[in-house]
């Protein structure tokens, strides 16, 4: 199998490699892609604390594809359930994951690229949350996991405010039901809110 590695700064190969054997409690999963996390942005621009080269497959952990193996003792997953996993070296075109950080993805999903992990990141922060109906919720940056808070967060009730440096993230803030909008330009103006 092929694996990226990253070298330096902005800077990769393709190493080739074994294809993982999972363990008793694993699944293997051939990957049809893998999602790219902020936690990543750090390593990749060579921030003081990096360390290179990487691992193959390193630093990714929001992949999707198709079980190809499972290990001995893992009884809910098959080879050929289609899934997101949560996994560390999904930069790859295999990985190995714990059956526990396995989704099954249902079939209107068929083909589609689904980074299970930032999903389940926006669900969690929502949950822990606790968004009542009527509560003025403000979300500072609208990325990916920004767009889908925002929307968690309007279908719950709230008042939403969507802060963020880019119009076209606020843009798709409104689409997404944010209540107010807020160019991140003047500190103090947000403070006054």
């Amino acid at each position: 199998m092929r694996a990226a590695v990253l070298t330096g700064p902005r800077s990769f190969q393709i190493e080739t490699l074994r294809v993982p054997l999972p363990t008793a409690n694993e699944v293997c999963i051939r990957l049809e892609g893998c999602g790219v996390c902020a936690s990543n942005v750090p390593t990749w621009t060579g921030m003081p604390w990096s360390r290179y080269p990487t691992e193959p497959g390193g630093l990714g952990h929001e992949g999707w594809g198709t079980i190809e193996d499972v290990g001995a003792e893992v009884e809910s997953l098959e080879p050929g359930d289609r899934v997101a996993a949560v996994s560390y070296h999904a930069y790859a075109e295999y990985d190995v994951a714990p059956a526990h950080a396995v989704v099954k993805l249902p079939p209107n999903l068929s083909g589609v690229a689904f980074p299970g992990e930032a999903l389940g990141c926006a669900m969690n922060i929502f949950n822990r949350a606790q968004i009542m109906p009527g509560e003025k919720v403000a979300i500072i940056g609208i990325g990916f996991l920004g767009s889908v808070l925002t929307r968690l967060a309007q279908h719950a009730g709230a008042h939403v405010i969507a802060i963020s440096r880019r119009p076209s993230s606020l843009e798709l803030a409104f689409r997404m039901g944010a209540s107010e909008l807020v160019p991140l330009d003047d500190h103090y103006k947000i403070i006054a809110l």
